[in-house]
């Protein structure tokens, strides 16, 4: 979807856009510029769909490209060895994935019987030593195979610290993802709050969002909860509604979700980690107000606690519940809306889009292209 946003605002601003997909089916019908794909399974692992990756450059002939599978090595090896363009690369993920996620990554890694031990924490530490180590060799290639590194924001230089503690600042460059518009007011709200996302476990944590109403609910007798996407863990937690008997809940599915971010007066998020999580941006965009474990490095710096949304221990329920109850019976609620409204406002694409022209501007005069 960010690459799609990007793609049409370029184009809108006069460049002439193509893209390129590993996936060999799936895609959309762009309406701009030109698409590439490949044409056999096995993603950038495929010859073949290497091949077609070349033939793709030398039939566009960019000026630059923007490669967001920057730690596939495969691909950046044969951008580099093509060069004749501006070699951006852009990730759209936190570096702390494995970090604050680590039970779950060694239950998924360990070998053998030692995934049973994965909530012990010297065999953790062994496993984010290794993972950092790992890491850093990673990080350190990206710096080295492309001209600039795009992150989202701030937040990200500390992750890139902790791995690298010497890297070179001037190679950074800080860009987030982007929205389309944000309300000029805040739309008519009903007594709904919403949860949006892929419904499954290991990263979103949706049986949270269970765990969080099933304590909210009689607590808020005249609100709803709207849980909005498809995943893994939709049949599961469907069926633990039905068990445990959990009124005023609503499953809908995958959905166009502006209209539940219209309608809806809190929103909340359970993850356990994301890289910039576009839904609670789109959500602030139209006055939902946010509830949100602060379980990854850009919570804080898209909200501000206590101003316009709550940022919540992880992975605290009853602090969860108690923080959505305080919003729901909140009289200021319109107050926390409009903050919500404000605060986001430096994520439309109009803004975003700048701060890419600025980096084309000033890098294409400054870096050798050859």
């Amino acid at each position: 979807m960010s690459t799609w946003k990007l793609g049409r605002h370029f184009s809108e601003l006069g460049h002439e856009v193509g893209v390129f997909s590993f996936a060999r089916q799936g895609h959309v019908e762009l309406d701009f510029g030109g698409l590439w794909h490949g044409v056999a399974d096995g993603g950038q692992s495929s010859v073949v769909n290497l091949q077609a990756l070349k033939e793709a450059l030398d039939s566009f002939a960019p000026d630059i490209v923007i490669n967001q599978m920057p730690y596939e090595r495969e691909i950046g090896a044969l951008l580099k060895k093509r060069k004749r363009f501006l070699l951006l690369g852009c990730l759209r993920n936190t570096l702390f994935s494995v970090k604050g996620n680590l039970t779950a990554y060694v239950r998924r890694t360990a070998p053998g019987f030692l995934g049973r031990f994965a909530e012990n924490q010297r065999l953790q530490s062994l496993f984010l030593l290794l993972h950092r180590i790992r890491h850093r060799r990673d990080l350190r290639w990206i710096l080295d195979t492309y001209d600039r590194f795009v992150m989202f924001g701030p937040p990200n230089l500390n992750e890139l610290e902790y791995f690298i503690p010497d890297y070179d600042r001037d190679r950074i460059r800080l860009i987030p993802n982007s929205i389309p518009y944000v309300q000029a007011t805040v739309p008519e709200k009903e007594k709904r709050i919403l949860w949006l996302g892929r419904v499954s476990h290991e990263q979103k944590q949706a049986g949270l969002a269970l765990d969080v109403w099933s304590r909210l609910c009689g607590l808020l007798p005249d609100w709803d909860l709207d849980i909005v996407g498809e995943g893994p863990a939709l049949a599961e937690l469907k069926h633990r509604v039905e068990k445990d008997k959990l009124e005023r809940i609503e499953f809908h599915g995958r959905q166009m979700p502006d209209e539940f971010y219209r309608r809806s007066a809190l929103f909340f998020m359970t993850s356990a980690f994301e890289g910039f999580p576009n839904t609670l941006v789109e959500a602030m965009s139209y006055g939902c107000v946010p509830v949100i474990f602060d379980s990854y490095p850009v919570a804080s710096w898209i909200i501000k606690d206590q101003e316009n949304g709550l940022l919540v221990p992880p992975f605290d329920v009853e602090e969860m519940t108690n923080g959505l109850r305080e919003l729901a019976e909140s009289a200021d609620r319109q107050i926390w809306a409009e903050r919500a409204l404000a605060g986001v406002r430096q994520f439309r694409i109009d803004q975003v889009g700048q701060k890419w022209q600025e980096l084309f501007d000033q890098e294409l005069s400054f870096v050798s292209v050859k």
